[in-house]
């Protein structure tokens, strides 16, 4: 288990990191592909490796729309709830400004982006967990 929570740790920040350089490039043409991330992130996205089980196996059976759905809330509710406790600590990497987010922690324009990364956990999960168990 702690394979995969140092590899969903690592993909998460490399996703971060990817991320903001693709948006360096729609918002201000920038192709140095530079992007950035916090190590506070590294035991979020780990998480995933303890929490998609327990949440996957509830929600097997459902559509991939409705999965996705639920994916999207859950990764919205960590966010949430790991944002307030580092910002509690004058620690929290993000902050959303406009008046799309809840309390500067979620932004709405973000959903659809967990929508497609619960997804894609859940495709991918078989195979890191055969790589961790080797």
């Amino acid at each position: 288990m702690l394979h995969r929570f140092i590899i969903f740790g690592f993909l998460g920040m490399l996703a971060e990191i990817i991320f903001g350089a693709l948006k360096e490039i729609l918002r201000h043409r920038d192709f140095q592909l530079i992007g950035q991330t916090s190590l506070w992130v590294f035991p979020l996205y780990g998480l995933i490796a303890f929490l998609f089980p327990l949440l996957a196996h509830r929600v097997g059976e459902f559509p991939w729309w409705g999965r996705g759905l639920i994916y999207m809330m859950a990764f919205s509710l960590v966010q949430y709830v790991s944002g307030w406790v580092l910002d509690r600590f004058g620690l929290c990497p993000w902050h959303f400004a406009s008046k799309y987010s809840i309390n500067g922690l979620v932004s709405f324009l973000q959903l659809p982006l967990w929508f497609g990364a619960g997804l894609l956990v859940e495709w991918s999960y078989p195979y890191i967990m055969a790589m961790s168990q080797q």
